[in-house]
């Protein structure tokens, strides 16, 4: 349901994106399908606005040391049984979970589903699930996207550098832009950047747990998003997708950029003046990667990319905001404090509360 004057859900406005956008259906049909006005439809269907998202607290559920001990208890007897010959006398996921409600009613809390999911990340690790296939994408539908660090000198200083780095899947057309740190703000930011670069967002986007995308949950088991990713998901239209911890196969393509960049555009370590030099010479190795030609492939990066190009996304007509919002109070000293900073703001607004916007590079109040 809509909330007051038009106001929508992020959820709800990703349905409205993806159905205009994805499945090509009418402004009318939307408004029928999910029982809002064809005005409310009209104001978001192309990323002219967004929505103001409101977020509930939920209590976090997670599985205790002691929990995950007793579970590594009960392996561990499956391996005893092993070496007396009863190769098919070991514990399942619902044997485990009836023991540990058995031996541990007063503690143990969780559900069947958990133990399940638990039992299989722990025998995946143990190397019995170690399956690989070569995976291959169509044009437009997924992007792959993490990040890496490395050193670089900035007007004389060495620094240690963030590297976002997001490659398409079809065509391995890469984009690397690097920041000072690995928060939010960067991180919409990388995003942002990534789409325009590419002129065109995928329909969906791959990651590892990285805690800019992950609230509650872990690997493939995500409970909760952060709220940023969620509005930026619903503004481009993408759905998101998490790898299993330990499986860098299942986003190879982006893993091998980072050590890529690093061995042949950071080696040796390069010098700039500001970030935004560095970051020019870094799009522009990007942009000559099209003439490279893919191990395995019949065509270059960039006649991939050409029809790549066509099935991507439109992007939204109005840009994301991809700042980190707080309020600050201002300081008798008409200062205020963020990340360990202080900036001066007007003498008329001390002892009042302000609302600052911190940007990748600059900060708005």
């Amino acid at each position: 349901m809509t909330g007051v004057k038009g106001m929508i859900e992020v959820d709800q406005y990703q349905l409205i994106r993806q159905m205009y956008l994805v499945k090509g259906k009418s402004q009318r049909e939307i408004a029928r399908e999910l029982n809002i006005s064809r005005n409310t439809v009209a104001k978001y269907c192309n990323g002219d606005a967004l929505p103001t998202p409101s977020f509930k607290k939920r209590p976090k559920i997670v599985l205790s040391d002691d929990v995950l001990a007793k579970i590594k208890e009960y392996l561990q007897e499956d391996q005893e049984a092993f070496k007396l010959g009863a190769k098919k006398q070991k514990h399942t996921a619902k044997r485990i979970y009836e023991r540990l409600k058995e031996e541990n009613e007063l503690t143990f809390k969780g559900s069947y589903e958990t133990i399940a999911r638990t039992l299989r990340q722990m025998r995946q690790n143990q190397g019995l699930l170690n399956v690989y296939i070569p995976l291959a994408w169509d044009p437009g539908d997924a992007m792959q996207v993490d990040w890496g660090e490395a050193t670089v000198i900035i007007s004389g200083n060495k620094v240690k550098c963030h590297m976002f780095c997001a490659r398409l899947c079809h065509s391995a057309f890469p984009f690397v832009v690097i920041f000072p740190a690995e928060r939010s703000e960067f991180f919409l930011e990388g995003h942002k950047q990534a789409f325009e670069f590419y002129k065109g967002a995928t329909r969906r986007v791959i990651y590892d747990n990285l805690k800019t995308a992950v609230q509650e949950g872990w690997e493939r088991y995500v409970k909760k998003e952060q709220p940023t990713l969620k509005l930026l998901k619903a503004h481009y239209a993408f759905e998101s997708e998490f790898c299993n911890r330990g499986q860098a196969n299942e986003k190879g393509l982006v893993e091998n950029l980072v050590g890529w960049v690093r061995r042949n555009i950071l080696t040796p370590i390069p010098k700039a003046e500001s970030w935004d030099e560095l970051n020019l010479l870094l799009q522009n190795c990007c942009t000559a990667y099209l003439k490279h030609q893919v191990k395995g492939k019949n065509e270059t990066v960039g006649t991939q990319y050409a029809k790549e190009r066509t099935k991507l996304l439109p992007l939204p007509r109005k840009p994301f905001e991809t700042c980190r919002m707080q309020i600050c109070k201002v300081h008798k000293d008409s200062l205020i404090r963020i990340d360990n900073n202080h900036y001066s703001v007007p003498c008329s607004l001390v002892n009042q509360m302000v609302t600052v916007k911190a940007f990748a590079f600059h900060i708005e109040m």
